[in-house]
């Protein structure tokens, strides 16, 4: 695809990162329609059909044993963690393909292997010299983590502010198409930037209201300052605008991230730092300002960057190594003359955070829910469409990828490296995280009406006597948040579905489980498979899938609705 045939905002950047902070340059997609977009299929009679005593017969396959069974093995101790580059990488990627291969599937990476490469940077960030602040009014050291995070925005041994010039950029966002533009004519080069992460929700009219597009993704905030030359970016952290509390931030500080290898000409960021709406306050104060006060103007179009008057210091080393990570790609062949080079892609990434700071004197983040969950969904379909006495008329691809905790970097290789050309790739799968609360008559379609396979996924749901639902917190922008963005920035249609909330057992009590997961597990060490784990809607979910991917593999292949931001890419 021409990069000059993109929508404007969609050539601002380059990769979307997913769940915590570090993550490689992204794509700026343009607004998106609003969930209530009808979204337009040609393959949805089958699907309100009953299935076939065959499909049947496979879809029973999927079941609360298979599942909690690949769980249990992928976020065991053994695995450590399954972080990229480490032992636990290798046992994942080793497990991943022999049950694919005990399953009759076939090698499907590019080259005929089961895996395929994936090269990635490691960089481990030490804060040398702790943020200091100096101001009218004298200085303030901060602590780390306890107060902000740093982590390495380039692949420079060092990187220091030194007495930098510290900015208020608001919400850090230039969106011509939006006509708003937070830096005006000021230059920032050199400078560090205080940024509010999110973008702007009052009014229903910008930026999509208070469905969050990647402007809002703190991953565009970073990107933009490294456009412009800075320091360095703080972004201010809220539980509101993060979708996460700050601890989750904070497990990436002093550990390892990971990178794709850096471009030449890359724009880079020195720096990169969170801190907690507190430190902002104080900050803030020390300059003489109200952090509410400038949150209230950076709402307004006519906002200016704000110089608070403070100069900011840190200095930090950085340790590199550089390994190779892989995708494991396993494929059942189509049986279609006519379609069988076409592809469906079925995604669910392996990685999670390995060892971390401990926790209650666990320091292995073992990732059940997220995503050894969703590797397991993924096992389970490749079982049920292995079971099928009559295979798929297009090749299915099951593909496993690494690095998505850290950016998404494996689906962005395989997005850009697929084992066949783009325009036989017409679909995309994604699996991240099950439902692990019980079964509910609702699922949620992430990116609802953004394609066709809304309304397919839409009669299935129908089919199982249950409704799907819009995304029901469109501020997070999930839809940018996991791997099948990356199929979609290359114009792939791409479902991705999440628990739904209308439970009928005991829906008031399984809310708040649900509700909690976020804000005491997610990203931590307790993250791990416990026996009050309830699978009964994770199984109705996939079941779903399945036959969404049955259809896919035999029907039209699925459509952008008109007028949607990617549907330029096909």
């Amino acid at each position: 695809m021409n990069r000059n045939h993109l929508p404007l905002a969609l050539t601002l950047c380059s990769a979307i990162a997913c769940h915590a902070p570090d993550a490689q340059p992204a794509t700026q997609p343009a607004a998106a329609p609003s969930a209530a977009t009808p979204a337009s299929t040609t393959n949805t009679t089958s699907a309100v059909q009953a299935p076939s005593p065959e499909i049947a017969a496979a879809e029973s396959t999927i079941d609360a044993k298979v599942i909690r069974a690949h769980v249990a093995k992928l976020a065991s101790d053994e695995f450590e963690g399954r972080a990229p580059g480490t032992k636990g990488d290798e046992l994942a990627r080793n497990y991943i393909r022999d049950e694919l291969t005990r399953l009759g599937l076939q090698p499907a990476a590019p080259d005929g292997s089961w895996m395929q490469p994936v090269p990635m940077l490691g960089i481990k960030t030490d804060v040398e010299r702790t943020l200091s602040i100096q101001s009218p009014i004298g200085s303030v050291d901060f602590r780390a983590p306890d107060e902000f995070t740093a982590v390495a925005g380039s692949p420079a041994e060092a990187a220091a502010w030194n007495n930098a010039e510290l900015v208020f950029v608001g919400y850090g966002i230039q969106a011509p198409e939006q006509n708003w533009d937070d830096f005006k004519s000021i230059d920032v080069k050199d400078k560090v930037l205080l940024v509010l992460n999110n973008d702007p929700a009052a009014d229903p009219d910008l930026f999509a209201g208070k469905t969050r597009l990647y402007y809002g993704r703190w991953t565009y905030k970073f990107e933009e300052a490294a456009r412009r030359g800075a320091a360095g970016a703080i972004i201010i952290h809220t539980t509101e605008s993060a979708g996460y509390p700050f601890q989750v931030a904070q497990a990436n500080h002093g550990k390892e991230n990971y990178w794709l290898p850096f471009r030449d000409g890359q724009p880079t960021l020195p720096i990169r730092s969170w801190c907690s709406e507190d430190t902002a306050r104080k900050i803030c104060l020390a300059g003489g300002k109200n952090l509410d006060d400038l949150t209230a103007a950076a709402q307004k179009r006519s906002f200016l960057p704000v110089p608070l008057g403070i100069r900011v210091s840190m200095a930090v080393r950085n340790h590199k190594r550089e390994f190779m990570s892989a995708n494991v790609l396993g494929k059942l062949p189509g049986q279609d003359p006519k379609l069988s080079s076409e592809h469906v892609f079925v995604t669910a990434h392996f990685d999670h955070l390995g060892r971390g700071k401990p926790r209650n004197g666990d320091e292995i983040y073992n990732g059940a829910l997220d995503n050894a969950s969703g590797v397991a969904g993924m096992l389970a379909l490749a079982q049920a469409c292995a079971a099928l006495p009559t295979k798929p008329s297009r090749t299915i691809v099951f593909a496993s990828v690494t690095g998505e905790e850290s950016g998404l970097l494996g689906s962005e290789y395989l997005a850009k490296h697929l084992p066949c050309p783009t325009k036989q790739a017409i679909a995309n799968i994604n699996i991240d995280g099950l439902n692990i609360w019980g079964m509910t008559d609702d699922v949620e379609f992430i990116g609802y009406g953004k394609n066709s396979l809304t309304q397919l996924a839409e009669s299935i749901a129908a089919s199982q006597g249950r409704r799907l639902a819009p995304d029901s917190q469109p501020d997070l922008g999930l839809f940018y948040r996991s791997d099948h963005v990356n199929f979609a920035r290359q114009g792939i249609p791409a479902a991705y579905l999440k628990a739904g909330s209308a439970f009928r057992d005991r829906p008031e009590d399984r809310k708040r489980m649900k509700a909690s997961y976020t804000a005491t597990q997610y990203h931590q060490p307790n993250d791990e498979l416990a026996d009050w784990w309830n699978l009964d809607g994770a199984v109705a979910d996939l079941r779903l899938l399945f036959r969404m991917l049955i259809a896919t593999s035999r029907d039209a292949a699925p459509t952008w609705t008109k007028g949607d931001e990617f549907e330029k890419l096909r």
